[in-house]
């Protein structure tokens, strides 16, 4: 004899799984944009893309100084980097 609430439970249990799979699926939406991983830095003299009123995000960390542009960070929305600290993540 099949033991209804065994089965019961097993339904709920399997169509509770498919739905959490569907959502996991769908919580991870593509970005519009390629995040930036370890970026390459010029000296700031060649930097003549800049201008006066042109937006940065600045970091200092002991001897070390790095200058993200704003027009650049809004293209790709993340950049990943190292600071003598560790790893830090940059957004606009």
């Amino acid at each position: 004899m099949i033991n209804t609430k065994t089965i019961f439970v097993l339904a709920i249990t399997s169509i509770a799984s498919g739905a959490s799979l569907a959502a996991q699926k769908q919580a991870q939406p593509r970005l519009p944009y390629t995040a930036v991983h370890d970026p390459q830095f010029i000296p700031a003299s060649s930097a003549t893309f800049l201008h006066d009123p042109d937006r940065v995000i600045g970091i200092t960390a002991g001897a070390v100084a790095k200058a993200y542009p704003a027009a650049i960070l809004s293209q790709h929305g993340l950049v990943e980097d190292q600071s003598p600290s560790g790893p830090i993540a940059v957004t606009w």
